[in-house]
């Protein structure tokens, strides 16, 4: 799948995923989101997701679908996984020293409910560190794009893990 974040030139910026089938999904994006969708990337790309945010645009979810009622109970497992992991990396950003795998660990443990038979398999300083160096590249591509440009990403859960 290829992952187009255009950044606006007098709105905002857009999202669109682009499917090995040709169909699309695509959103306007608040200000905050690029960078938002940025950290997923990383994050599911490193830890090999294939059932998180753009693992699930890949398969036919449009990126509406995640704001609609009950999206959360439908959502596998490694989703809501994700967007907690995704949660305190944005936060994390506000802080002022980075946290520690065992820290985000821990924040991650603690705002994960788990139903019965999951879990929450820990983060490694390793993959920590490769989210951190894949976010900082991606972001920082983000920011020097001019207005109206657009960041391509090709995604493949499988080829990054």
């Amino acid at each position: 799948m290829l992952i187009q974040l255009k950044k606006g030139r007098d709105g905002p910026s857009t999202l669109a995923c682009v499917r090995p089938d040709g169909s699309c999904t695509w959103a306007k994006e608040h200000p905050f989101f690029p960078l938002h969708d940025l950290t997923h990337f990383a994050v599911e790309s490193v830890l090999g997701f294939e059932e998180a945010f753009f693992g699930l645009l890949a398969a036919g979810w449009e990126i509406d679908d995640f704001a609609n009622p009950g999206a959360r109970a439908r959502m596998p497992h490694q989703a809501l996984l994700a967007e907690h992991i995704v949660g305190v990396l944005d936060r994390e950003r506000a802080l002022p020293r980075p946290m520690t795998a065992a820290e985000v660990n821990e924040a991650v443990a603690a705002s994960l409910p788990l139903r019965s038979g999951e879990s929450c398999p820990a983060i490694t300083d390793a993959q920590l560190e490769a989210i951190r160096v894949l976010w900082q590249d991606l972001a920082a591509r983000w920011r020097q794009l001019a207005a109206g440009g657009t960041l391509e990403i090709p995604f493949s859960a499988r080829a990054a893990a």
